[in-house]
């Protein structure tokens, strides 16, 4: 945790120095949002004896994170797409492909978190308090 604090503190210290000179890159101001967005959204410690609740939280969080991601890898594409001659870079398959890996990364977690529900409500197992 001290060292997750610690990286924040210095990219917020990087990015306060000063205003930076004005971009008119579109690509460099997403990369800004997304850091910035990344920066501030830490995912809530996992202990030992996670429950379902924990599992929630860090889907939340990735969740946050790949959006923040397909904020930044659209305009990063679009630009690579705008620049390459004869429209060989296909968008949409890239756009779905990384929608598809978010989607699933975030429907396992859940659906673990799911799973534990329904086992400590089934009185199968009651996992270590």
């Amino acid at each position: 945790m001290a060292q997750a604090e610690s990286i924040t503190t210095a990219i917020r210290q990087l990015m306060s120095r000063g205003r930076p000179q004005k971009s008119t890159s579109p690509v460099r101001q997403a990369h800004t949002e997304c850091i910035a967005t990344l920066a501030g959204n830490f995912p809530r410690p996992i202990y030992a004896g996670a429950n379902a609740d924990d599992l929630d939280g860090r889907a939340d969080h990735l969740e946050k994170v790949f959006g923040a991601l397909h904020a930044y890898l659209a305009v990063l594409i679009g630009d690579m797409a705008q620049n390459i001659l004869g429209g060989a870079l296909d968008r949409r398959n890239l756009d779905n492909l990384f929608q598809g890996l978010s989607s699933d990364a975030v429907r396992v977690i859940r659906t673990a978190a799911d799973e534990m529900r329904e086992t400590r409500i089934g009185g199968r197992h009651d996992p270590p308090a």
